[in-house]
């Protein structure tokens, strides 16, 4: 007779298969848990040596605000990509046990809030040696890891409830986030006050048709991923008087939490019919 999968019963599920992907996952390489470190450093490095002599002056503590930005997004991608790719690692455990399929889903995001917690760490490394000030401002962060997870597991289920009947949907979110990598101001800054691409608009020619001008500017100021980073180096970077307001906390909260919903709902619904689709 099968155990019944209440919450504490999944949960001890989770947190064990999310440690284990985590072991598995650098098991037998020289470099071990390093190679998590490779992309994101080597992004940060190039990003720096490029954009930061123009950069420095704008924003203050630019290799700080360049590497909390890359690591959010980092997560956000992996994790995405987890989701759809879990459907095929755990092919073999999917066809042949009987159990909520969404615990995979949330072992992914337990594997890669590990990660980025470790890259996390070595972001206060370098705060402290920078001498950032700590307040209790900062502890909103805690927060912002909600958010974060909730928003990268929501698109993440999102996507893989339709990665196996429709093969394409991996390729495609793989060049869509190459897109969406220009769209969020990782690399330059989030203004609030004036259009981001404002020197589009005085490009002789464009001024005849700059709706997708404005429309790019508009998603590229709203969009999620940008509140979310933003948010995040107003709670980690900036003084404490610009951390996020309670209200503005509450906000995102909901709309992340929104997101997750609407993502386990349509997990819940296709997972019915992933062995059919296989």
């Amino acid at each position: 007779m099968s155990r019944p999968f209440t919450i504490a019963h999944s949960l001890r599920v989770i947190l064990a298969m999310g440690w284990s992907d985590f072991v598995l996952k650098y098991r037998g390489s020289f470099f071990g848990y390093l190679w998590s470190l490779a992309a994101p450093l080597v992004k940060f490095l190039v990003i720096l040596y490029v954009f930061g002599p123009f950069m420095r002056d704008a924003i203050p503590d630019y290799p700080l605000y360049l590497f909390l930005g890359i690591i959010l997004w980092e997560h956000f991608t992996h994790t995405t990509m987890g989701c759809m790719t879990m459907l095929h690692d755990k092919k073999s455990i999917i066809q042949k046990l009987r159990f909520p399929r969404i615990l995979l889903i949330f072992s992914v995001g337990w594997t890669n809030f590990i990660i980025f917690l470790t890259h996390f760490c070595i972001f206060l490394f370098f705060a402290l040696v920078l001498d950032i000030t700590f307040t209790w401002t900062r502890f909103s962060m805690l927060l912002i890891f909600v958010q974060m997870t909730l928003l990268a597991l929501g698109v993440g289920m999102m996507l893989s409830s339709f990665s196996l009947r429709f093969k394409d949907i991996p390729h495609l979110w793989s060049v869509m986030t190459q897109i969406l990598f220009w769209l969020t101001p990782i690399m330059y800054p989030y203004s609030a006050d004036r259009p981001f691409f404002e020197a589009l608009l005085q490009v002789p020619g464009l001024m005849r048709d700059i709706s997708w001008v404005r429309f790019l500017d508009i998603f590229v100021r709203f969009q999620p991923l940008s509140v979310l980073i933003h948010d995040a180096r107003r709670a980690m970077i900036f003084s404490p008087s610009q951390a996020p307001s309670a209200l503005h906390a509450l906000g995102f909260t909901i709309l992340c939490l929104l997101l997750f919903s609407i993502g386990v709902l349509i997990f819940i619904r296709r997972s019915q019919s992933f062995l059919q689709e296989y």
